[in-house]
């Protein structure tokens, strides 16, 4: 039994070695073969991943080449070109193999490359906005650029690829407009009114030099603040309500209105803008002065005209009234029942018209005279002194007529009055001088022929006869009295104008 166990187990032993044996052979096939098929997949991969590349480098050419914006990979230490694609050669005139000699130094302007080269000296690796630069092509013209750069690898080496954006006509657009703009604001600072500008947020935008004056204020403080705030008191009167309604309802305001602070009126225009409004304003403190005067004097020579019953107007050379005091004005209302702004010539009596238009056409000619017309009233004579003065311009033109009435009635009535007493005097004075002393002469030359010896009353008739010379004396003193009151009434009648109706030119 245990030999053949044994020999069972030998068996056994064999047959599994020849088993291990076998497997080992068939392990070592399929190691072999899986081997095989891991190199080939691996090869497969490799050329796979190269032809990847392939592609993606072919892509990446395409795509460098065929962007319409220039692009260049340069050397970032020698400044060399490396790689330029197709809108590069066009946009900068150098044939590929050409460009591929210069470096980028050789496009920009000797004034640009020392800011180019301090730029290189710490350049960021990523993207970045390097600004913009001037560059010049083939044949030498200029032309403004954005250049956007960054840190690449061109065949292994380090290097800055560039991506060009020509703005010359933007900056050109935006050179012409800075002209325009400095241009602008030149006239606006040569102008002699006040100009200013304000945003949507009420701050200054801009400001003139008449503006600065006018306002007190330095632009370099003003700009940019806000109007309120820096002009506190400006929203009083009309300023705030106005400049509002025009940034609001997008309309043209004009007013004039003071800015009490400053003591300065201003002709305000107001004009909105797209981000905001313009204000345009003209200085009218003297003219606004002027018109004060002129209406204080109106008002005090209104007054002394008003404090007077006699009429006083004025005509233009059309007839028409010009203005007249208190008391013509109710003469016409009483005449015509119209007001001041109602009558017309047509509102008179066409005979009354007629004689002052004659009066007026002689004033026209330049003279200046008076005329006492007389006419009848409620059964009484009513006398009326008028005076006509040629009205002249500052070129000495005559413009109209100033007319004066005055009602000298009285003056006439006392005239004639005066006259009738000179009359009687005249009568008192040829008595006297005839009737009188006539009979006293020959008492007197009776007096002289009487021998004093003789005469039983030689001590009556020298008494007689001083009597008779203190007579004579008296009579000789009432009839010069007599004669110069008379000449005092002739007197005052040639102060008088004119007889009535008759005219009496002024000197």
């Amino acid at each position: 039994m245990p030999q053949n166990n044994f020999k069972e187990c030998r068996l056994n032993c064999l047959t599994c070695g020849i088993f291990l044996l076998k497997f080992e052979a068939v392990y070592t096939t399929i190691a072999c073969a899986l081997l095989a098929v891991l190199l080939l997949n691996g090869w497969l991969m490799y050329f796979q991943l190269k032809k990847r590349r392939e592609d993606s480098s072919a892509d990446y050419k395409w795509l460098f080449d065929g962007i319409p914006t220039p692009m260049y990979i340069y050397d970032d230490q020698t400044f060399g070109f490396l790689a330029v694609n197709d809108a590069a050669v066009e946009q900068y005139g150098y044939t590929r193999e050409e460009f591929l000699q210069l470096k980028i130094t050789d496009i920009r302007p000797k004034e640009e490359i020392p800011a180019l080269l301090k730029f290189h000296e710490d350049p960021p690796e990523g993207h970045v906005n390097a600004g913009r630069w001037l560059h010049m092509n083939k044949s030498g013209q200029r032309f403004f650029v954005s250049v956007y750069t960054h840190f690449t690898l061109f065949e292994g080496k380090g290097a800055r690829q560039a991506l060009i954006v020509n703005i010359d006509e933007k900056m050109r657009a935006e050179q012409i407009v800075s002209e325009k703009s400095a241009e602008l604001e030149h006239m606006l600072d040569s102008i002699t009114d006040g100009f200013y500008a304000l945003n949507s947020r009420w701050e200054v935008t801009f400001i003139n030099k008449a503006a600065e004056q006018a306002l007190s204020c330095t632009r370099e403080k003003v700009i940019g603040k806000n109007l309120w705030d820096f002009f506190p008191r400006s929203r009083e009167g009309r300023f705030y309500e106005e400049y509002q309604r025009a940034m609001l309802e997008r309309v043209s305001v004009h007013f004039e209105e003071i800015y009490a602070p400053l003591g300065v009126w201003g002709s305000m225009n107001v004009y909105p803008t797209n981000d905001g409004i313009a204000v345009y304003f003209v200085d009218i403190t003297k003219q606004k002065k002027i018109q004060e005067k002129i209406y204080n004097d109106g008002q005090n020579l209104r007054a002394i005209i008003n404090n007077t019953r006699d009429l006083i107007w004025s005509v233009d050379r059309e007839f028409k009234i010009i203005t007249g005091n208190q008391a013509f004005w109710e003469r016409v209302k009483k005449l015509t029942g119209k007001n001041e702004d109602e009558v017309t010539n047509a509102d008179f009596k066409q005979e009354k018209v007629n004689f002052f238009f004659e009066s007026f056409e002689r004033s026209f000619k330049g003279d200046a005279f008076s005329i006492v017309r007389q006419r009848e009233f409620n059964g009484r004579q009513i006398y009326e002194q008028l005076n006509f003065n040629p009205i002249r311009d500052l070129h000495n033109e005559v413009i109209g007529v100033n007319c004066f009435l005055r009602d000298i009635t009285e003056s006439q009535e006392y005239l004639h009055k005066t006259e009738d007493q000179n009359k009687r005097l005249r009568e008192i004075a040829w008595i006297q001088s005839h009737h009188v002393r006539a009979p006293l002469a020959r008492i007197l030359g009776l007096a002289q022929l009487c021998e004093l010896e003789d005469s039983p009353n030689a001590q009556i008739i020298p008494m007689l006869k001083q009597s008779a010379d203190e007579l004579d004396q008296m009579i000789m003193e009432i009839t010069m009295l007599t004669s110069a009151f008379m000449d005092h009434g002739e007197n005052a009648r040639a102060a008088l104008p004119g007889q009535i109706i008759r005219e009496n030119q002024q000197q």
